[in-house]
């Protein structure tokens, strides 16, 4: 059998075929615009993200240098406060140093006020012995005379016996 050729009419075929291969461009240029918008709806998100993940990160290092500033100032204080421990605990000391130098000096003062007592005490126990030794004196000086007059007596006497045993003898 012979095959007949039939002429088929190539231009409604490549119209068809234009017409199949343009609805497939069509569709393809429409899914390209749908991906072009997808992606750029995509990287408008992308791009919100990181304006956001941007804007967290700075709010996050404004957090962490209000907690540094913070940091600084709570060793700052706790510094002060430190040196004002100190400070008052060298006032402890110096107002201790203090009342212990005002004890030594009163008890100082008290050893001078009994040391004066003392020797007040043993002037006028000396003034006593003097007077004492005056009084003694006078009392041996008197005795003294006493006995000189006796002795003086006793001469006397003895010379009148001595004259008296002279003229009978």
């Amino acid at each position: 059998m012979t095959q007949t050729h039939h002429q088929v009419n190539r231009s409604a075929l490549l119209g068809a075929d234009a017409e199949a291969w343009q609805r497939r461009s069509e569709a393809g240029r429409g899914r390209a615009e749908d991906a072009r918008a997808d992606a750029e709806r995509k990287r408008e998100v992308a791009e919100e993200e990181r304006n956001a993940a941007f804007q967290q990160h700075v709010e996050a290092e404004g957090a962490r240098l209000m907690a540094e500033e913070g940091r600084i100032t709570g060793e700052a204080q706790r510094q002060e406060a430190e040196e004002l421990r100190i400070l008052d605990e060298e006032l402890r000391q110096s107002a201790e140093m203090a009342r212990r130098a005002a004890e030594e000096a009163r008890r100082a003062k008290e050893d001078a006020r009994l040391l004066h007592e003392a020797t007040r005490l043993l002037a006028e126990e000396a003034r006593l012995h003097a007077e004492q030794a005056r009084a003694d004196a006078e009392r041996i000086r008197a005795a003294n005379e006493d006995q000189r007059q006796i002795l003086e007596e006793m001469r006397e006497t003895v010379r009148r016996y001595e004259a008296l045993l002279a003229r009978d003898a």
